[in-house]
């Protein structure tokens, strides 16, 4: 099992803390993402959990979680968590229910609950991704509280998480071009050979397979998540990337 590192072990431990108190010792908390994958870059990457826990939260309950993620997210690291039902654990399903969510997209939403007595926090949602993020847990997954098997969810279970993941590549990658390419990268990775990489392991294991500009580009965005300034490929540039990384993709999905 890999090590969290220092950047957030201290975040992870008052997180963990919290949640203990809030939905008692018998959660089980996963650590998936870039932090599992060795991958987590500081200022760049988000701290993922997983929380499963026995039932859903009371009103109370659900208070405290959204009061303790508006006090420990962003220090330093940015949180996205999701609480599921500990069943999952044994029957997984897809698209997942989860009974509370939260990311630095949604602090301003989870502020604006907390301070309205009216709002209903037991509206139970599904999440399609959340298949995508088992597979990382299940086979990188870092348990640091509890202890429970991870399940694998079915393959076109995880086909469809991923592809929920990155079917508007084409738009999103002016706003992010270094975590569309190399998600893509590693996305093709997995499909073709059932490799569990981080973005930039897969971007990097994907290299030797691909042409210019697909090449220069992923190495450029390689540097970028690294840190290193660069200067953009143009938007026209990124775009003819991401549909032949799509295009493969998608070619695989078909073969499914």
């Amino acid at each position: 099992m890999r090590a969290l590192p220092d950047h957030v072990h201290d975040q992870v431990a008052l997180l963990t803390d919290a949640l203990r108190a809030i939905l008692g010792d018998a959660i089980v908390v996963l650590i998936h993402g870039s932090v599992a994958l060795g991958d987590y870059h500081p200022g760049r990457s988000d701290l993922d959990v997983l929380v499963f826990c026995d039932g859903a939260p009371t009103t109370a309950q659900y208070h405290q979680l959204a009061m303790a993620l508006l006090r420990i997210s962003a220090a330093p690291a940015p949180i996205e968590i999701s609480v599921l039902d500990a069943t999952l654990l044994t029957h997984w399903v897809h698209p997942a229910p989860f009974f509370f969510h939260y990311s630095e997209a949604w602090r301003d939403a989870t502020h604006a609950a907390v301070i309205n007595p009216a709002h209903r926090w037991d509206v139970i949602r599904t999440d399609p991704d959340v298949s995508a993020h088992m597979v990382i847990a299940h086979h990188h997954g870092i348990m640091v509280h509890g202890d429970a098997r991870v399940p694998l969810p079915l393959p076109h279970h995880a086909v469809a998480a991923v592809w929920y993941d990155i079917a508007e590549a084409e738009t999103q990658v002016h706003e992010t071009p270094d975590y569309v390419i190399l998600n893509l990268c590693r996305t093709i990775r997995w499909l073709a050979h059932g490799e569990v990489h981080s973005k930039s392991t897969g971007g990097i294991a994907m290299l030797p397979e691909l042409n210019e500009p697909a090449a220069t580009v992923v190495t450029q965005m390689l540097a970028m998540r690294r840190g290193v300034p660069i200067e953009l490929p143009d938007a026209q540039t990124l775009q003819l990337v991401v549909r032949q990384l799509l295009a493969r993709i998608q070619g695989f999905m078909q073969v499914e």
